[in-house]
């Protein structure tokens, strides 16, 4: 298993090596244990950008999922399941707003990201449920 956490923002702190021990935890919970994955932590701005650029919507959000295991070269590294992009900006409001703390929100976007990653989707009401009902499967064994 291989995780690569950047931090590219300045306004929250958290630690690297939590990012890394939840997306090892949510991996082994979704048997994707020689998966590899980078995660970004951005500001609101930042993500705003990644937002637009390749979703062409342009506004904020809490998380970005781009999935490497799609395409004419995903038979390269079938293990590569790509890149989730975190806006600790967002989380540290959100967490605020629904009275969770704030480590436990990024942890909640993180397994989102991840699982979109690995095929899940939320587009229809039952593709959301179903996300959703693993989401917090999995943030229950992460975090406690």
């Amino acid at each position: 298993m291989k995780i690569k956490v950047k931090n590219l923002q300045k306004r929250v702190k958290i630690k690297n090596s939590i990012i890394e021990e939840w997306a090892e935890k949510a991996l082994v919970e979704l048997k994707k244990e020689k998966a590899e994955l980078s995660v970004l932590l951005v500001d609101d701005a930042q993500i705003e950008k990644l937002n637009y650029k390749y979703r062409q919507k342009n506004t904020s959000t809490d998380v970005l999922a781009f999935r490497m295991g799609e395409g004419r070269f995903s038979s390269f590294n079938p293990g590569l399941l790509g890149d989730v992009a975190i806006s600790l900006e967002r989380a540290k409001a959100q967490a605020k707003r629904f009275s969770n703390s704030f480590e436990r929100e990024v942890c909640l976007y993180l397994i989102h990201g991840i699982l979109h990653l690995t095929g899940y989707r939320d587009e229809t009401e039952a593709s959301r449920r179903r996300m959703e009902k693993k989401q917090e499967e999995i943030l229950r064994q992460i975090y406690l």
